[in-house]
């Protein structure tokens, strides 16, 4: 297989196992422990329904495809204006972008100009899928595209959507993004950073470097103390996969449980669905959880990822394969790249 097809494969398979995740977790994200081995004695072995819907994606993938989108954007708009091909992520667009997300959860944009182009027009991504609070006030408040918000919360609304700045940009490329892209809806600084952490750790992994080797890698990044101390815990749990070891992390509420969750869930999982049903089966944020360790498994395993029945099942299948080969496009922009994807990524 060339690099190019690689690295393509990657990208959708990083997509569709956040996807995959999202969907596992979400009917289950607010149950007990004691209720999902009530309901799966032999561990999740199956998608239940949400919202009426087989294999629903929720606020995690919707606001991730958006990002993606927002991120395909800046990139047509740097060629657009400075020429070049280097992939960039302006704030700014994004901010646009996950404005057209909020503009589908049934709100009024606060910005009056916000376009109607692309992934807004679908209308299997205008469900409210309990969009988490903290993004919505905080995209509700803002008065200029680029404005950062103004509040001091923990909740993980940034880690959940960040994976597709880690996967488009390079590891020259991947620095202050991810966290301007978070700074977006959440201000406080280890949310942030765990957002931050994770985009690089997917970007070192989409490198090729070993899962253990990206991680200590990672560790010699500036990061934050609480952020740091995740990821050690991540690596030093016991490695049985048992959900009271998972639980002993956090409940994935916040940046940083979510992202050691996540972490652990690689580390321990021995394929990619034993890794995801690890990730959700707790009784914190299963569907943020299992979205967040979905793009890191979907890395590690994309064949698995591929061929599983899940990923046929997922709603959105043919959106989320769409945006991820447009995304790759935007990773190294070719000459035909504003001509082909013009229309659908608008870089205004």
């Amino acid at each position: 297989m060339a690099e190019d097809d690689r690295e393509l494969g990657r990208i959708r398979a990083s997509l569709y196992g956040g996807a995959i995740g999202d969907a596992l977790g979400a009917e289950i994200e607010f149950w007990s422990l004691d209720r999902i081995r009530a309901r799966f004695p032999d561990g999740i072995d199956r998608i239940l329904p949400h919202d009426g819907v087989r294999a629903a994606i929720t606020d995690d993938t919707q606001m991730t495809l958006f990002t993606a989108e927002g991120a395909i954007r800046s990139v047509m708009r740097s060629i657009a204006k400075w020429g070049g091909n280097a992939a960039v992520v302006a704030g700014g667009v994004v901010h646009h972008a996950l404005l057209r997300w909020y503009v589908t959860q049934g709100e009024s944009s606060p910005i009056a100009w916000v376009d109607h182009v692309g992934l807004v027009r679908d209308p299997r991504l205008h469900r409210r899928r309990a969009p988490g609070a903290t993004c919505l006030s905080a995209l509700a408040a803002g008065r200029e595209f680029g404005e950062w918000a103004q509040n001091d919360s923990k909740g993980c609304g940034t880690i959940m959507r960040v994976a597709p700045v880690g996967l488009l940009l390079n590891l020259q490329q991947v620095s202050q993004a991810p966290d301007e892209t978070s700074h977006l809806t959440h201000a406080h600084p280890a949310e942030r950073n765990a957002a931050q952490a994770f985009a690089l750790l997917l970007s070192f992994v989409m490198e090729g470097l070993p899962l253990s080797r990206a991680l200590e890698t990672l560790r010699r990044a500036h990061l934050d103390a609480h952020v740091l101390k995740a990821i050690d815990a991540a690596r030093d749990a016991r490695p049985d996969g048992n959900a009271a070891t998972v639980e002993s992390l956090g409940g994935g509420w916040v940046a940083e449980e979510a992202l050691s969750i996540a972490i652990y869930a690689a580390l321990v999982g021995r394929d990619f669905e034993e890794g995801l049903r690890i990730a959700v089966t707790h009784s914190g944020d299963s569907d943020s959880t299992g979205a967040i360790a979905g793009n890191l498994l979907g890395l590690l395993y994309p064949e698995q990822v591929m061929a599983h029945l899940w990923r046929q099942q997922i709603e959105c299948a043919d959106l989320i394969g769409r945006i991820a080969t447009d995304l790759h496009r935007a990773r190294r922009p070719d000459e035909n790249f504003v001509r082909d994807l013009w229309r659908f990524y608008p870089g205004v």
